[in-house]
């Protein structure tokens, strides 16, 4: 074992273990997921996939958010190989801060745009220094 991880955590692809660690744990959570589906099904005698009185979304969902949040992380999965971690991270995190701090008919105040940019500059720098100089882990 101890052979293996030193041969798949080469210092060249470092930056891949803690995704693969965590799209890994993601799938032992939705094979949970549907097993815990699957045993409810079996108890109520529903059927696994019914559609019948079905809403993916709630009613009254806010769909700037919901929408917004898709897009910037998906824009920022593509940002990351132009953009690097840190120039990527403070774009974004700045942009999600407005985006959930965003109030309908209230606009963005100063206040909030002041927040937003500290976190984002304090939040990537800290992280980036976190990974990279005390735990010697590449970031992307």
């Amino acid at each position: 074992m101890q052979q293996f991880l030193r041969q798949s955590l080469k210092i060249r692809n470092l930056h891949l273990f803690f995704p693969q660690l965590i799209g890994t744990i993601c799938l032992i959570l939705f094979v949970i997921i549907l097993i815990q589906r699957f045993i409810k099904c079996m108890k109520d005698g529903t059927p696994f996939i019914n559609f019948k009185g079905y809403h993916f979304f709630t009613p009254g969902y806010d769909k700037l958010k919901f929408w917004g949040s898709l897009i910037l992380s998906i824009g920022y999965i593509a940002a990351l190989p132009i953009l690097h971690f840190v120039n990527a991270s403070m774009i974004f995190i700045f942009l999600f801060c407005l985006l959930f701090d965003y109030q309908k008919g209230a606009g963005i105040k100063f206040l909030s745009l002041l927040v937003s940019a500290i976190i984002a500059v304090g939040g990537s720098w800290l992280t980036w220094y976190l990974f990279f100089q005390v735990f010697n882990i590449t970031l992307p």
